[in-house]
Formats: C-alpha cells, structure tokens, sequence
C-alpha cells in the first residue's frame, strides 16, 4: 500500500502529530512518501529511511504566502493553489490509496485530488491564517465532509456537527528527555511557542540582564536584546540538550495564539518541561489555568505577573531553594502522554479505518 502524507514542513522523528503519523505508517510496512507543501525553491527528492520519501512542491511564481492570505479574496486563493498544484504536475496522485493531509496550507491540495483523505486538524485552519476566516471555516468544513476520516487535536466540542461520526480525538505527546546533570551552572531560560509575545520577552530581559532567553522554534526575527538569543528550529537531539541545562521554561503565547489555543489543552512543550521537574511560566489558557500540577506551573494573565512569577522564581533559584524532583503524581500524569503510548492510540484507530 502507498501513502502520501502532506505537510507544510519536511518530516522528521519529533512528537509532531504528523511525524508522528508519518512514522507509524511507515512501521506498519507501508511505503510513505512526504511531500513539503511547499518550497520557494527546489529541492531533490530524498530517501528518509527504506519505505520513506521525501517530496517538495515547488512554488514557481515565489510569492510570499503569508502575505497572499490577507490580501486575496477567497477565490483568487482558490485559482492561485490550483495553478501551483497544476505546475507541479511530477507527482502522480493516483497511485496512492491514501493521502494525510495536515490543516494549513496542504489543504488546498484537498481540494485538487480524488483519493480517500485523512485529515489531520492539528489547529483550525482559519485561525492558521488568521483572515478571510468565513472563508477558511467553510473551507476546512468541505474538507472534512471530503475526508474519510478527520484526526483532530481539538476538543470535541468545536468539531461540525453533521459530521462528528467520522472525526476523532488525538493529540500528539511528547518524547521524554534525558535529565542534565550539569543543570545548576545554566544561566538561561528557554523560550518556546509558535506565535510568543515579543513585548513580554523583552520586557523580561531587560529586568533580568545577567540572564540568557534562548527561544527555539522561531528563525528569521531580528533580536534587540543581547540577551535574547534565537535558536532556530533545532534537531531533536539539540533541543534536548539545550532544554535540560535550562534554568526554567517561559512559554508566552501571543493573544493570537492564546485564542487558538481554547479549543486544545495541554500541547508537548509543557510534557517536555514537566517531566524535567522544572519551573513553567506559561500564559494561561482554556483549561490550563484550573490546572496546578505539583505546583510547577506559575499561570498567567498579565506581564505584571509574569514578570513577579520570574521574579519569585530567579530569587529561590539564587537561594537553592527550586529543586527538579519529579512527584509521583506528575509522573502518573505524565505516562499517558509520552508520544509512544500516543502512537498505540493512532495504530488502533488506523487499524479500524486502514484496510
């Protein structure tokens, strides 16, 4: 059986829900090709491993996307994809049984193609993009009619009514570090999120300079403090490395994002953090702020308490008093979590649907 699984990033083993998918196909014995939707530039195919490979469409008119979002109308869009997908025209789509196809831009690929659809909604897609949101709402809905099945990080109380037989609830995990020993001689923090509040960050390393804020997952921003260093997207075993030796975690979501963020819950960088036994500063969010977890988590609203939270945090750092024991009680809620006993979920609902 062949599979193609379609992403806006090229696949990688991470806690990624569609890595995550990606991988489990392919240890199923499927052959699975990844195809980047898309590149501004070329890129040859590659050989991951025996039966995966990765693919890349190629933008050919280089236009920025992002910008293409808010100021096309919805059907410009439409023409706009289709012309890209039909320049790309290499890949043959019929000779898959399958095609994932993640929320973002692949999904006008959805629109293009006859072959049984997975959609896999890691985030509505209309918050994605963040304009024409009319637009996108009935986009994702047409798309999740289209599909032959829906796996939804989102809570089941947004999912389209007339459609919540074929739609099921997943979300990723995460993959346990390995604890630093060395820990006490870091003189940094790390940052993490998709989308974080850059006057927050700023306002942070400017009242604590002998302090380093290293953010992962964000390339191509122009920092203005010294001490705020961005890390880029790293490989996994980097990201381990860099994230045990940190002091503490600050995860600033952006109000944007924070918006998004209601209709999921916990997301794999607080798992990755908890099971270090390390501080959290986090922004609170739909129901992460009801939640205290052995009282690692300092929830919250406002820069005023954010900033008191590091406060406290950095004076009981300074006098030995933060200690990174884990509690049982994090651990039992922590083990279902892990992205392997995720992937048993995933095998049992693909093993129902995939035939």
């Amino acid at each position: 059986m062949k599979i193609l699984v379609v992403s806006d990033r090229e696949y990688r083993k991470t806690s990624r829900g569609i890595d995550i998918i990606t991988t489990l196909l392919a240890e199923k014995g499927y052959f699975v090709d990844h195809l980047v939707f898309f590149r501004r530039k070329r890129f040859p195919e590659k050989q991951i491993t025996d039966n995966i490979r990765q693919l890349y469409l190629y933008d050919c008119i280089k236009l920025y996307r992002g910008k293409l979002q808010f100021l096309f109308p919805g059907f410009l869009l439409l023409a706009y994809f289709h012309y890209i997908i039909k320049k790309n025209s290499f890949l043959d789509y019929t000779i898959y049984d399958y095609v994932v196809i993640e929320s973002g831009h692949p999904v006008y690929l959805a629109l293009e193609i006859s072959n049984k659809i997975i959609y896999r909604q890691s985030d509505p897609t209309h918050i994605t993009f963040n304009s024409n949101r009319k637009f996108y709402v009935k986009l994702e809905t047409e798309i999740i009619k289209k599909a032959y099945f829906t796996i939804s990080a989102l809570s089941n109380k947004f999912y389209p009514v007339d459609y919540k037989d074929k739609i099921f609830h997943w979300h990723s995990g995460f993959i346990p570090c390995v604890k630093n020993a060395e820990r006490c001689s870091a003189k940094y923090f790390i940052i993490m999120g998709g989308e974080i509040d850059w006057n927050l960050i700023n306002k942070m390393a400017n009242k604590f300079p002998e302090y380093q804020f290293y953010i992962i997952g964000i390339s191509g921003r122009k920092m203005s403090n010294k001490n705020i260093i961005s890390k880029g997207y790293l490989e996994y075993i980097e990201y381990q490395k860099l994230l045990s030796s940190s002091l503490l975690t600050i995860i600033p979501f952006s109000n944007h994002y924070v918006h998004q963020l209601r209709q999921v819950s916990f997301t794999a960088k607080i798992f990755v953090s908890m099971q270090l036994g390390m501080p959290i500063i986090l922004r609170g969010y739909s129901d992460i702020q009801h939640t205290d977890i052995n009282k690692k988590l300092y929830v919250y609203k406002t820069h005023k308490e954010a900033l008191s939270h590091l406060d406290f945090i950095i004076k009981n750092l300074e006098s030995g008093k933060i200690n990174y024991e884990v509690s049982k009680e994090t651990y039992d809620f922590l083990f279902p979590q892990t992205a392997e006993n995720r992937k048993k979920e995933l095998d049992s609902l693909f093993s129902k649907w995939i035939r």
